[in-house]
C-alpha cells in the first residue's frame, strides 16, 4: 500500500513523520527514568541517596524492605542526603457476608503517610554522619485497597489475608517511588 502512492504523497508522509518527530523532540519530553551522561538516570541517582527510616509493625517491615529493593538496590548510602519518614495503618472491612452472617470477602485498606526531609551534615564530626539540620522536601499519602476471600478453613483464610497484605505493600513501595521520582523530576532547584 505504501508503494501503490504516487511521488508526492510519499514525499508528504515523509515530510509529516520528519516533522512530528522534530515536534515531539523539540517540546521539553524527556521519559522519567531517562538515561542522561554518564548512563545513570537522574532520578535514580537521587532516589539512591535516600535513607528510609525504621517503620513500625511487620507490615512497616514488609513496606520498607519493599522500598529499599526499590530505591536503593545497591544497598544504604554512606552519606544519605535524604531522609524518608513512613507511617503506615491498616484497616479491614468485610464486603461480602451471607445470610448466616458468615463474611466470604473483605478488602485490606492500607494507608501511608510519607514524608522526605533533606539532610545537612554537620562537618565537625569526626564521623561525618551526624545530621543537624533537615528541610522538608515533599510528603503524601498513598492509599491501597487489596481484596481477599475468607473461606472458612482458619488457615486458609490468614493466608489469603497476608498475600493481600503482601500485594497491597508492593503497590505502596511502588507508588511511594513514583512519586519521589517525579519530585526529583520536577523540582531540580531543590537536589
Amino acid at each position: 500500500m505504501w508503494l501503490s502512492k504516487s511521488p508526492r504523497q510519499q514525499l508528504v508522509r515523509f515530510c509529516v513523520v520528519i516533522l512530528v518527530a522534530l515536534l515531539v523532540g523539540a517540546c521539553g519530553f524527556r521519559p522519567l527514568y531517562g538515561r542522561h551522561g554518564a548512563g545513570i538516570a537522574p532520578a535514580e541517582q537521587y532516589l539512591a541517596r535516600i535513607e528510609i527510616k525504621q517503620i513500625e509493625d511487620r507490615i512497616g517491615q514488609q513496606l520498607r524492605n519493599n522500598l529499599l529493593s526499590r530505591l536503593t538496590p545497591k544497598g544504604s548510602p554512606d552519606r544519605p542526603l535524604y531522609s524518608l519518614s513512613i507511617q503506615i495503618s491498616e484497616s479491614i472491612s468485610n464486603l461480602g457476608v451471607k445470610r448466616s452472617a458468615v463474611v466470604t470477602r473483605g478488602n485490606l485498606r492500607v494507608l501511608a503517610q510519607y514524608s522526605m526531609v533533606k539532610l545537612h551534615f554537620n562537618e565537625q564530626s569526626t564521623a561525618g554522619k551526624e545530621a543537624v539540620l533537615n528541610s522538608s522536601l515533599t510528603s503524601g499519602t498513598v492509599l491501597s485497597i487489596s481484596s481477599y476471600d475468607l473461606p472458612q478453613a482458619q488457615y486458609a483464610a490468614l493466608a489469603a489475608l497476608k498475600d493481600a497484605r503482601t500485594r497491597a505493600v508492593k503497590e505502596l513501595a511502588d507508588d511511594i517511588r513514583t512519586r519521589l521520582a517525579v519530585y526529583f523530576k520536577q523540582n531540580p532547584e531543590s537536589l
